[in-house]
């Protein structure tokens, strides 16, 4: 409601992170401005009630918009007008909430960028710039909490001008911090101040103008940069191994010509988090170099103090766009180092994401997202699953982290717990008494964790996890006060390791399964005889495991009909990924039917890839083009996967589908099922932890 000189406003937006770090900002600038009012979280919901005089409004609104960092987990702002505030305001801004403050490791604030590149502020071109809300908190940090003496920042006496700036526990300058310099050789030269850093970051610039690869220090560990030419994509060929490389974009003005983007990819790399990016791929001249699966390219923006600096000299030499890499102990790549002597404790792995409908999924990571806390039903457990651990903190709210930061503090958090649950049953020193030892598989964590993101286990759910993680690919049944219950398997195959003894074995097992398939083989080595090439038998003696794997399968058929040009791959969903990259190519409306036949063997019901393989094989014998077999085979999963969902939910009245693993980070299938599958069921995903790895943890508590 407005009148002459007061305006009440309600602002409401989602925000899925348990960082509550940005309240505290908001407040900031509320009491900074004088606007009263107050904030409250609902969920995944914030609300904010604002009442004061028009012009101080105005510029609230104003300054939230210059300077409240962007991030992933936060949606489009509604505001409206309003009569009346629902409860009394004092003279002040109050957040109604125990705040949930979390050393993340999260992208320069726009305050501080400020400050950054204006020569009249004492942190002009300072290296570590960093507030309250944004900086790289987790890179330093011994243990909790939060504080200098718990950071490595302790070694290092603030000055008077630090000391005077408030309690900020990692603040520093030029006075108080170890300097920067540029190492070539034996010859050192160290940077005191922002003219020096200033001359220091042009010289790196030139070195990369000159075709040199850079190694420098950042703040979540060492990366090696360069311009993107063959040669140094050579060089740095035994780290990446393969693996596809991240162009850094270090002028904006270009995203659109490296990348076909939406609104929401773009948003997704101006977030704090400042994820890599999972894009199609447009033609630009280094394509061959850095894209991946011929059709897609990891793309991300500066994130921290010294790649912005070093960003900002490459832009203006005309350089926009550079490789980065981590870089590895022991190899002798370059002469040209930009060093820091600071050690970074904790050094996360890049987050990815990748948009389907609109929907900003995360595929894995740790940056921007770790350290962080989830509310779900309480269960007084712990759960560790490979690298990360997850805790009730005895209100649940759920600390999830690296393993070795959770045990290492447990006895500081618990005295005792419930259950210790173990992903595969694994050792762990626990050094709190606990009543129970549990084993976990990563399906079940993976699926409990997006029911328990989602609050939902009151309600019954159909997960489906799939993963080239874990290769334990099932559909499951979650019903209230029940154990979650595996339905749907995919059919087991065997894997030697390598393409040509699994294509040989799969074709193999087509032929014995009947004289249809006897015979569509044959005619499929007679119409395409370079397959003998490919196909090997494999030793009597080979190394085999069995998986339940539909990656293993996509891999296979990617192979066999020339999808995949290699005989090798560098890693184990390579295959996937070219055939992923080729259904994108498929420019019609609708694909072919290919069969995903269930079976029931002993008692087990099982997707059977044998009548997958038969459709492909028959269309290609029958001509159809690459790009049409692909999209059709994601187009007839998905068509399956919902039909057998359906199915389920009808038959047990169920409410729920929750999706999950990597294989869903294909923006086809994934897209197919947020877009089409609507009505009395809802589809939930993870959203505050990525689809795999990170979130099997979090699902593991619930066991």
């Amino acid at each position: 409601m407005k009148t002459i000189n007061t305006i009440k406003l309600k602002i409401e937006f989602g925000f899925s992170s348990g960082n509550e770090n940005i309240f505290r900002f908001i407040k900031d600038i509320s009491d900074k401005i004088g606007v009263k009012g107050v904030l409250k979280r609902e969920n995944d919901k914030v609300i904010i009630y604002i009442d004061g005089n028009l012009e101080n409004v105005e510029k609230f609104l104003d300054e939230l918009g210059k300077k409240l960092p962007l991030s992933i987990f936060m949606e489009q702002a509604n505001i409206t007008n309003i009569d009346n505030i629902p409860e009394k305001l004092k003279d002040e801004f109050k957040i109604h909430a125990n705040l949930n403050v979390l050393p993340q490791n999260l992208s320069t604030c726009p305050s501080c960028l400020e400050k950054l590149f204006n020569p009249e502020d004492r942190k002009f071109y300072y290296p570590f710039i960093s507030c309250e809300y944004c900086g790289s908190h987790y890179s330093y940090l011994y243990k909790y909490p939060l504080q200098r003496e718990n950071t490595v920042f302790k070694f290092f006496q603030r000055c008077e001008n630090c000391q005077s700036e408030g309690e900020y526990p990692l603040n520093s300058c030029f006075e108080c911090l170890t300097p920067l310099y540029l190492k070539k050789g034996e010859h050192e030269k160290y940077a005191f101040d922002g003219e020096k850093c200033f001359s220091a970051f042009n010289s790196v610039a030139g070195v990369i103008d000159r075709g040199n690869i850079l190694e420098i220090y950042t703040t979540n560990g060492k990366k090696l940069v360069g311009k993107i030419t063959e040669e140094n994509i050579e060089k740095i060929s035994n780290i990446l191994k393969g693996k596809p490389i991240t162009v850094l974009i270090t002028n904006p003005q270009v995203l659109n010509q490296i990348a076909y983007l939406t609104d929401t990819e773009v948003k997704a790399l101006a977030s704090q988090e400042k994820p890599v990016l999972i894009a199609q791929v447009k033609d630009f001249p280094e394509k061959s170099l850095v894209s991946f699966a011929e059709g897609f390219i990891n793309i991300k923006l500066p994130d921290e103090p010294i790649l912005i600096l070093l960003a900002k000299h490459l832009s203006d030499k005309g350089i926009n766009y550079i490789f980065v890499v981590d870089s590895v102990d022991n190899q002798d790549i370059t002469d040209f180092h930009l060093e820091v002597d600071l050690p970074v404790i904790n050094k996360q792995e890049d987050t990815y994401v990748f948009v389907a409908q609109g929907n900003i999924l995360i595929k894995e990571g740790e940056k921007g997202i770790l350290p962080n806390i989830i509310s779900s039903k309480k269960t007084g457990n712990l759960a560790v699953a490979d690298k990360f651990a997850v805790l009730d903190l005895g209100n649940g709210e759920y600390l999830i982290d690296r393993k070795e930061k959770i045990l290492l503090q447990l006895e500081d958090f618990v005295d005792k717990l419930n259950n210790v649950n173990i992903l595969n049953g694994e050792f762990e020193d626990i050094k709190v008494k606990y009543k129970n030892k549990k084993p976990f598989k990563a399906y079940e964590g993976a699926i409990l964790s997006v029911i328990a993101e989602h609050n939902k286990f009151e309600e019954g759910t159909v997960g489906i996890y799939f993963s080239y993680y874990a290769n334990q690919d099932v559909i499951a049944v979650k019903r209230f006060n029940e154990k979650l219950k595996p339905v749907i398997w995919i059919k087991p195959s065997i894997t030697f390791g390598n393409l040509q003894n699994d294509a040989y074995w799969i074709l193999e097992a087509i032929k014995e399964n009947s004289e249809e398939g006897k015979r569509l083989v044959n005619n499929f080595i007679k119409n395409f005889p370079d397959i003998k090439e490919k196909i090997q038998k494999p030793q009597e003696d080979a190394k085999k495991k069995t998986i339940n794997s539909l990656t293993h399968i996509f891999n296979l058929i990617a192979y066999l009909i020339d999808i995949f040009p290699k005989d090798k791959a560098n890693f184990f969903e390579e295959p996937y990924l070219y055939l992923q990259s080729k259904s994108l190519n498929f420019t019609g409306n609708q694909g072919l039917i290919v069969d995903f036949v269930l079976e029931e063997e002993n008692g087990t019901f099982y997707f059977d890839w044998i009548k997958t393989i038969q459709s492909v094989l028959s269309y290609k014998i029958a001509g159809v083009e690459n790009d049409m077999i692909a999209f059709s085979i994601f187009e007839s999963l998905g068509n399956r996967l919902k039909e057998e969902s359906a199915k389920i939910m009808d038959k047990l009245k169920l409410k729920n589908i929750a999706i999950c693993g990597n294989f869903f980070s294909n923006p086809v299938l994934t897209g197919r099922f947020l877009k089409h599958f609507g009505g009395n069921y809802s589809i939930i995903t993870n959203r505050k932890l990525p689809i795999d790895k990170q979130n099997i943890a979090f699902g593991g508590i619930f066991i």
